[in-house]
């Protein structure tokens, strides 16, 4: 049981990893406006732990094409048109 369970983590972790290399050669800049000048290497390489790990919601993003969310808090409603 136990094997299957550390199977099962090394399975998500690979798939994060190339999930992530792959977003941060091509969709990284395809949802986050802000990250359209960051096109440095090292830039890459710095975001590729965290999107190893938060893969599953980034690729839907990606596929999507979603930018990131608009947060709803009561300032933003009372202004709203």
């Amino acid at each position: 049981m136990v094997l299957l369970a550390l199977h099962a983590v090394q399975g998500y972790w690979y798939a994060g990893l190339l999930m992530a290399i792959l977003f941060s050669l091509f969709g990284v800049q395809a949802i986050d406006p802000a990250a359209k000048g960051w096109s440095h290497p090292l830039f890459r390489l710095v975001i590729i732990p965290g999107v190893s790990l938060f893969w599953p919601l980034l690729l839907v993003r990606w596929v999507r094409r979603q930018g990131p969310p608009q947060e709803r808090n009561a300032h933003r409603l009372a202004v709203r048109p």
